[in-house]
């Protein structure tokens, strides 16, 4: 046999050369190219702004081209008018305005001529004694405020809510509650009130389903509708539309003392650390009421707060609140002696969140008090000329509130600065003439309460929590699932 002829050396190398070079370059791309794209898609994927992928997204904020503000009916007879301002660094504007009846039976909201409000004054709305309405649409919706001139009994005109809580209700002769509806809208709205007692809830089918018609005002007089020899607690659902609920408590002695009538306020949601200001010096028959709306058995504990330190008295026993039930405890021993010198407010803590309220007399005169709120933008409040003093606390930490007080033209009669710190409270005694009061906290949220005594024969206390400024709107995130 005879070996085959070989190639050529040269000519079999460079074909090889060729052929091998030829897969390495494409390996090499593949190797280099395929992480990259799958990189860049990632990425891509990561980036896109969707919540299965990038997470639960918060809501955003805008500001408010909408805002309602309702007043409720004044006290009869000799209820004041309603005065509207602004919150700071908002603009003026024209308020629409709906106004009713006084506090008799059930009336409509009929619509007033429109209220101008400049940005840094104040304006009258007239006519203004019964349930009022005020809407601001564009520039002139945010930071409405506004209030009554009531000298003993100061209610509160606020923005409708949909889900908020009335503690201490009474629904006897002594102690008679009414709940007044607002329904600022052109529909109907559905309400739901659901009361319980130191044993629980307890069933009332006539609370249930209450209609308010459109612009309508709808009095609900719990000693006739649900009469009960003991305080309750309410937990008013909006079901269908929005409504502003307010209650208004009249004591009765029931012979030759005193009858005063309070509102009392309402709490937006339960809550583990409950701050109430406005106890003043030396009250009498101070109550505590605090409700449990878990469905398991609660120990609250009493803390007393004063403008040096916040502490638990030696009197001071755990509250243990029934699930659904509504415990009322007697301050008086707490508030008396050398534990109660300068108290200006009373916290409740609680492992669950509870609702809370204080019941108290001075001079006589019937004074409710309820959590105050957190503040921590720009806000302001229109409150009645005479003596008052603003009470601050709930600082999460040490900082300022810059607090200015306006005439009724928008003239500033002083600024102050009040310095605030964590576990104490704050007090400033404000101008006599001041009808609109401007605050700014600064580097920490506060609470506040206006503290306005009466004197006289007649007088008493009345007091007006501070409330957030309602400039913007919060808008939800919304994709599809």
């Amino acid at each position: 046999m005879t070996d085959p002829t070989p190639a050529p050396a040269g000519r079999s190398g460079r074909r090889a050369s060729v052929v091998r070079r030829r897969r390495v370059d494409i390996l090499v791309a593949l190797a280099i190219g395929l992480p990259t794209v799958v990189a860049l898609g990632v990425g891509a994927i990561g980036g896109e702004d969707t919540p299965q992928l990038g997470g639960v997204r918060p809501p955003t904020s805008a500001a408010l081209t909408s805002a309602t503000e309702v007043c409720p009916s004044g006290l009869e007879p000799g209820a004041t008018t309603i005065r509207v301002g602004r919150s700071p660094g908002v603009p003026g504007g024209d308020l629409d305005v709906l106004t009713g009846a006084g506090a008799g039976a059930d009336a409509t909201v009929t619509a007033a001529s429109p209220v101008p409000v400049p940005a840094d004054g104040t304006a009258v709305v007239p006519g203004s004694t019964g349930a009022t309405v005020l809407t601001g649409k564009g520039d002139a919706a945010p930071g409405i405020v506004a209030g009554r001139g009531e000298s003993l009994a100061v209610p509160e005109c606020r923005a409708p809510a949909y889900d908020e809580w009335l503690v201490g209700l009474g629904a006897s002769a002594r102690y008679a509650t009414t709940v007044e509806l607002v329904n600022p809208d052109d529909g109907e709205a559905v309400v739901d009130i659901a009361l319980s007692d130191a044993s629980g809830p307890v069933e009332e089918p006539a609370l249930r389903g209450i209609q308010v018609p459109a612009h309508g005002v709808k009095r609900i007089d719990l000693a006739v509708t649900a009469p009960r020899r003991t305080l309750t607690a309410a937990h008013v659902t909006v079901i269908r539309g929005r409504v502003t609920a307010t209650a208004r408590t009249t004591r009765d002695p029931l012979g030759r003392g005193r009858v005063t009538t309070d509102f009392q306020p309402a709490q937006a949601a339960p809550d583990t650390e409950n701050l109430i200001l406005g106890i003043p010096a030396k009250p009498a028959g101070a109550t505590l009421h605090v409700a449990n709306p878990g469905q398991d058995e609660v120990r609250a504990t009493v803390r007393l707060v004063t403008t040096e330190s916040t502490f638990t008295p030696t009197e001071a026993e755990p509250i243990s609140v029934a699930p659904g039930a509504l415990a009322t405890v007697d301050l008086g021993p707490m508030l008396s002696g050398k534990s109660g010198e300068g108290v200006v407010g009373v916290l409740v803590e609680s492992p669950e969140p509870v609702v809370a309220s204080v019941r108290l007399l001075q001079a006589s005169d019937l004074v409710l008090l309820a959590p105050a709120i957190d503040v921590r933008e720009p806000t302001a409040a229109v409150v009645p000329t005479g003596a008052k003093t603003l009470l601050v606390g709930g600082a999460q930490r040490a900082g300022v509130v810059h607090v200015t007080s306006y005439d009724a033209a928008g003239t500033s009669l002083r600024d102050d600065q009040l310095e605030v710190a964590p576990d104490r409270a704050a007090s400033l005694a404000l101008p006599p003439g001041a009808v609109r009061v401007s605050v700014e906290p600064r580097n920490t949220r506060v609470s506040g309460v206006f503290s306005m005594p009466v004197a006289g024969r007649q007088g008493g206390l009345a007091t007006l929590r501070l409330r957030p400024a309602e400039t913007h709107a919060r808008i939800p995130a919304v994709a599809p699932e």
